[in-house]
């Protein structure tokens, strides 16, 4: 909120899973809000949780793959937790590089850590953005494989805050 990133403005969420984020942005007033993900079950599961906060019809929700969406125009605001890349190498860089190419500016969680940190930074740099703000904080993840041994794990994540070049000229 701080920033002004969400407010009336245009947002998407890329891979929205239950549509927490997506729901989250309704919830502070952007105009429009999109949410965006490749499992069915997912977006069911985000209808449903519109349900249940009053929400229903305020989020186009759409089945698709996040890393070939193709919008007319830049959103102001891209949000997204994508998966962290420990299982598929790289797959939390292809959403960023999605994000990073329809938004002004996006909103991404990752692993916390230094190394990624660096890492990130200079991937963000060699798309043309800029990150202007990292918070870290634990976050919850549900038992979702037989392979998890807890039901909720707690976990050291960074939220990153990235600016485009569009951001940048346009305040």
């Amino acid at each position: 909120m701080e920033h002004g990133d969400i407010t009336d403005k245009t947002v998407v969420d890329l891979g929205c899973g239950d549509g927490i984020f997506a729901l989250g942005a309704v919830l502070l007033g952007a105009q429009r809000v999109i949410g965006i993900d490749v499992q069915s079950k997912a977006l069911k599961a985000s209808q449903m949780n519109s349900r249940l906060l009053g929400t229903e019809g305020s989020v186009d929700w759409v089945l698709g793959d996040a890393s070939s969406l193709q919008l007319q125009c830049l959103v102001d605001t891209v949000v997204s937790n994508p998966p962290f890349g420990v299982k598929k190498r790289g797959a939390d860089l292809r959403f960023l590089k999605k994000a990073i190419s329809v938004a002004k500016v996006t909103y991404s969680i990752h692993l916390a850590g230094d190394k990624n940190r660096a890492f990130l930074k200079k991937e963000v740099e060699k798309l043309g953005a800029r990150v202007t703000q990292i918070e870290t904080f634990q976050f919850p993840i549900g038992k979702l494989f037989d392979y998890h041994r807890k039901y909720v794990h707690m976990i050291d994540v960074d939220l990153y805050r990235i600016c485009s070049k569009e951001c940048e000229q346009n305040g």
